[in-house]
């Protein structure tokens, strides 16, 4: 499928993180569950963890009375924020060579080691709860999936990482309804509320639909109803008004709640209420040449995903599963995709909306997804929204899921939605 999407910003505002009470339900062994993939990419011992004295020394930490060192980065004891940006360059440095460089052994064993480790780390966070939200967003960044080219969702990383973002909450106070709101958001409250939602349902969901797990996909579930339960109890939460299903969370109702209550997460009246719509379903004919002149000309897409893509993590299975040919981004031009492209870019270069923003993640480009392919579900930054025109749809089961709804993309026609919403 091909579509070409733009993403616009609406406001500049700051948005900052939160807790549940109920335990999720015990995973099976992490370790135990790498054993039985021997051999795969984390089965592999490695030598992340620094080597310390005492009763850590085991897990390769240093005593609660020093300092916390992991791999030779120091780690704060309070500020979990800090440490999710700390075990993020760990991973990502690893993670994005292996990415670039795939057939470097070298890279491909330190990665393994890697993947082990996280397992050690996932023990240790039990213990140290400033640990629980970043090594919950690693596991949910680089470990979603089974292994690399695996279509199926590693079950064990994303219950843990729930499980640890539910920690997170406690950790920082965001279960505390007398939380003021500026300290809601300064702990960056809503985000861990959300993300709990997230990543709780979305393995509860594939338990039960994918798997036919209907026991284990049932604990987690009710366990994810107790939390939602709680989360609506908080202040913020309710100010916005009645959220019925876990899926209805998004990051848009910050900004804008009247108009997510509104709109949902999709947007039905889009050519009346979205203009830039109506503009590009009218130059559908030039937008669609030009994708069809890049696609005939054998690896010219490819080329520029690598000039124009995200650095985004483990983001479908398979590296390809995701292309993109971005055109702008933050205003900033890729004169080398407009070359290939001069009549589209020379359209979007009149959208204020397109060409004037500047928020973070705003652009436009063509998006390609490959036979087969999937995405991990996730939610855009706020405020946004995103419009996409289908280009090349081919006949088949291809569709997303936008919060509570299903879309599917038609060639011609615009597709409105909030991606705020889990997508």
């Amino acid at each position: 499928a091909g579509a070409v999407s733009t993403e616009m910003h609406q406001s500049p505002r700051a948005r900052r993180l939160s807790s549940c009470r109920a335990d999720f339900p015990p995973a099976p062994s992490a370790r135990g569950g790498c054993r039985r993939r021997r051999g795969s990419w984390l089965a592999v011992a490695s030598a992340l963890l620094a080597s310390s004295s005492g009763a850590d020394a085991q897990m390769g930490l240093q005593a609660t009375t020093e300092p916390l060192v992991i791999g030779g980065t120091e780690f704060s004891r309070e500020d979990d924020i800090e440490n999710v940006e700390k075990l993020n360059q760990l991973y990502g440095r690893v993670f994005y060579t292996s990415v670039m460089l795939p057939d470097d052994a070298s890279i491909e064993e330190a990665w393994r080691g890697l993947s082990a480790d996280i397992w050690t780390l996932v023990d240790y966070a039990a213990q140290v709860p400033a640990l629980s939200l970043g090594v919950a967003m690693s596991l949910y960044n680089y470990f979603w999936w089974e292994g690399p080219h695996s279509l199926e969702l590693n079950v064990n990383a994303g219950r843990r990482a729930a499980e640890l973002t539910y920690a997170s909450l406690a950790h920082s106070g965001c279960n505390n309804p007398g939380l003021s709101m500026t300290e809601f958001f300064i702990r960056q409250c809503p985000m861990r509320w959300r993300y709990v939602m997230m990543l709780a349902v979305e393995v509860g969901r594939h338990l039960v639909v994918q798997r036919r797990d209907m026991v284990q996909g049932g604990i987690l579930l009710r366990q994810v109803s107790q939390c939602f339960e709680e989360m609506q109890q908080m202040p913020h939460f309710r100010a916005m008004g009645p959220v019925r299903v876990p899926h209805e969370v998004n990051f848009n109702a910050d900004y804008f709640p009247a108009a997510v209550v509104r709109q949902g997460p999709v947007w039905r009246n889009y050519l009346q209420d979205v203009p830039i719509a109506a503009f590009l379903e009218a130059n559908y004919p030039t937008i669609r040449g030009e994708l069809d002149a890049i696609l005939a000309d054998k690896g010219t897409f490819r080329g520029l995903d690598e000039q124009t893509r995200n650095a985004e993590t483990q983001f479908g299975p398979r590296g390809d599963d995701w292309q993109t040919a971005y055109m702008v981004r933050n205003t900033e031009w890729f004169e080398g995709v407009c070359a290939h492209a001069p009549r589209t870019c020379a359209l979007l270069r009149t959208r204020p909306e397109v060409a004037q923003c500047r928020m973070a993640g705003s652009g436009a480009g063509f998006l390609r997804m490959s036979p087969g392919g999937r995405l991990k579900p996730h939610f855009g930054n706020a405020p946004r929204l995103s419009v996409h025109l289908g280009l090349i749809v081919p006949p088949g089961e291809i569709k997303m899921s936008v919060g509570y709804e299903t879309v599917r993309w038609e060639e011609g026609r615009a597709l409105v939605f909030d991606d705020t919403f889990i997508h």
